[in-house]
């Protein structure tokens, strides 16, 4: 999924005012990155790809555009 910078600031104006739709979308698009970055010793790390997910939804609804 490819979305230009206005579609993204929409999504993320979307969220922040509460559209569960928009913030799922905002985390199935970084979802390939999140899982990158989720890895320790070569291995899925479950519970930091979920402290990631949370530290995102909080940052967007924080986010000032």
């Amino acid at each position: 999924m490819k979305v230009s910078n206005k579609e993204l600031k929409d999504l993320i104006v979307k969220a922040q005012a509460g559209d569960n739709e928009a913030m799922t979308d905002i985390l199935e698009l970084y979802m390939p990155l999140i899982n990158k970055h989720s890895f320790v010793n070569g291995r899925l790390d479950e519970d930091l790809r979920q402290n990631i997910l949370l530290e995102i939804v909080k940052s967007i609804k924080k986010f000032v555009l």
